[in-house]
């Protein structure tokens, strides 16, 4: 699965790809995931063998992004 995040700064992008390292380790055998910037879009590559577990793992990622946004953009 392919997810792109269009973000308008790219000191934002580094600040949430920072707090997404910790989640980017130990990932469960069959799961596969990278995480890099092109060009102020921050881009998810997923993989898994099953369905309900990259859907699960997508939808943790995006809320990790989401709260770090929210606290980017209160600061």
């Amino acid at each position: 699965m392919h997810v792109e995040i269009r973000l308008s700064q790219e000191s934002e992008l580094h600040a949430i790809m920072k707090a997404l390292i910790p989640d980017n380790i130990n990932f469960p055998k069959g799961l596969s995931m990278k995480i890099f910037s092109q060009d102020n879009v921050l881009v998810l590559d997923a993989s898994s063998k099953g369905i309900y577990t990259l859907l699960n793992t997508i939808d943790e990622v995006l809320e990790h992004i989401s709260i770090a946004k929210k606290v980017i953009d209160d600061a």
